[in-house]
């Protein structure tokens, strides 16, 4: 279950043998949150798997303010709610080209079949083609988040499973002894951190995967 940063600083320092080492620092609130993020990114969180549904349609209207309440690393679907059944979620496809998605935003309003993603200059949004035809209806989006990052040891981590939570203590002390030249240790601890995740995962995480897409591929040299 979700630990708070004191608990996974604990832990840091006795795998990397490092009593100085601060999560919380000016440098370890970067080092710490930048791994806690892409060990995020690795695998598919249930407990990253978030639903929006702050927006809502206006009728003719194509573009909308991109929620600020998640950072969505990966968007699963985009719905609107169909007012010609029953107010049931119809699923809207991301838009394959511009081409297709300017095709179907020059005709007449009717329920949304694109949608596209863009900043308009001033803020991220989302554009709906075709436009609404009917307004008041509740656009919900689902898909995988950053986490939150943690800026104070109190701070708690998003993991559902304290396994997880290893994991990222594993990770960070690896990256610790990896910069000072000790990559024989931290290679073993990246090797436990594999077989966790792999077990969380359902799948084969090797410790090359987590070298390349966790910490810094060159070792931070």
């Amino acid at each position: 279950m979700a630990t708070t940063i004191t608990n996974l600083l604990t832990l840091v320092k006795w795998e990397s043998r490092d009593k100085q080492f601060s999560l919380v620092d000016a440098t370890g609130v970067v080092v710490g949150n930048s791994i806690y993020r892409r060990l995020a990114a690795l695998i598919d969180w249930p407990e990253l798997n978030k639903e929006d549904t702050s927006l809502t349609t206006v009728a003719g209207q194509e573009k909308y303010t991109w929620p600020a309440t998640y950072n969505y690393i990966d968007i699963m679907s985009v719905e609107v709610q169909d007012p010609y059944d029953n107010t049931k979620y119809k699923q809207v496809s991301p838009a394959p080209s511009e081409f297709e998605f300017t095709l179907e935003r020059e005709k007449s309003s009717s329920f949304p079949l694109l949608y596209k993603r863009a900043n308009d200059g001033t803020n991220n949004v989302i554009y709906l083609s075709p436009s609404p035809v009917v307004g008041s209806l509740t656009i919900r989006l689902t898909g995988q988040v950053e986490p939150t990052a943690y800026t104070t040891a109190g701070d708690t981590t998003v993991f559902i499973s304290s396994s997880a939570d290893d994991a990222l203590a594993y990770l960070i002390a690896a990256d610790i002894l990896d910069k000072r030249e000790m990559p024989q240790r931290a290679n073993r601890l990246i090797g436990k951190a594999a077989e966790v995740l792999s077990k969380l995962a359902g799948k084969e995480i090797t410790p090359n995967e987590l070298k390349s897409r966790v910490l810094e591929p060159d070792g931070g040299n």
